[in-house]
């Protein structure tokens, strides 16, 4: 590596130009995200077959890759400058990383990256590195958030469908309101799992149109979070009304219409919180 630093700090115009920062960092990135979602896309392919695969977006919604692919433009289109030294050991350490094939390691390289470009990144680049935390967020930190307070959680969220319902539960138990069985709050029916989403896509597309934060962010992120939980105890209130009910809601039909809706809530607190830049 030090080898490599030296000629580029002599080379001049032609290395910067091929060792760009940009390039590299979005190089990088894209090698990262790949890496932290091969296992299960490969999981996909082999049920679904390729087509089928594509089509349902590799495993992940297409706001994941529509986030990813805005975290990359953003890293091409920081400042032209040469690489430093320190910036390749940290790419460097970063490209090893994804070469082990346990998707959580690219994942916590991803976090890593995301700071270190805080740090050490021009506008656009520390940018690209929010983003960037924020997909880690989704692919890595929610999912051990809930592997720690998994219950409390899905308790919560249960207490809340009570409130509305107006039905007694139990831990993560609400009985139908008909009378007939009861339902269970998942890992995946919790509304951290839905702001995780709607966080990634709320910091993907204020980034993009204006990568330095500005203060009133966190009232727009708040009100996308505070909405995104309110959709998802709607939703399992009106699940808790009876088994059809449930059956309609939790099937795939219902699936894309609340992720929809978390989508299309999540770009209107975007669009309000970059307003002026999107208008003006």
């Amino acid at each position: 590596m030090s080898i490599l630093s030296a000629y580029l700090q002599k080379s001049g115009g032609d290395s910067d130009r091929l060792v760009s920062c940009r390039t590299l960092y979005a190089a990088v990135i894209a090698l990262l995200i790949a890496n932290a979602v091969a296992t299960k896309a490969g999981q996909q392919i082999a049920y679904l077959g390729l087509p089928g695969a594509i089509a349902s977006g590799l495993g992940f919604s297409w706001v994941f890759w529509l986030c990813a692919a805005l975290c990359i433009r953003l890293a091409l289109t920081s400042d032209e400058a040469p690489a430093r030294p320190l910036d390749l050991w940290a790419l460097g350490a970063c490209v090893v990383a994804a070469m082990v094939p346990v998707s959580p390691i690219s994942s916590l390289a991803a976090t890593a990256l995301g700071l270190f470009a805080l740090w050490r990144g021009d506008e656009r680049r520390r940018a690209a590195g929010m983003v960037l935390l924020a997909i880690a967020v989704q692919l890595l930190w929610s999912r051990l958030l809930m592997l720690v307070f998994a219950a409390p959680i899905a308790n919560l969220d249960a207490h809340l469908v009570g409130l509305i319902t107006q039905i007694p539960v139990r831990g993560n138990l609400i009985p139908f309101a008909d009378g007939v069985r009861a339902m269970a709050i998942e890992e995946g029916c919790t509304s951290v799992q839905n702001a995780s989403i709607a966080l990634m896509l709320f910091v993907a597309i204020v980034r993009t149109f204006r990568p330095r934060p500005a203060g009133s962010e966190i009232f727009y992120l708040l009100g996308a979070f505070l909405s995104v939980v309110a959709i998802n105890t709607t939703r399992l209130s009106l699940m808790a009304q009876s088994l059809a009910a449930f059956q309609a809601l939790h099937g795939a039909a219902g699936f894309t219409v609340i992720n929809l809706i978390i989508t299309v809530n999540g770009l209107a607190w975007a669009a309000l919180s970059v307003r002026r830049e999107i208008f003006d």
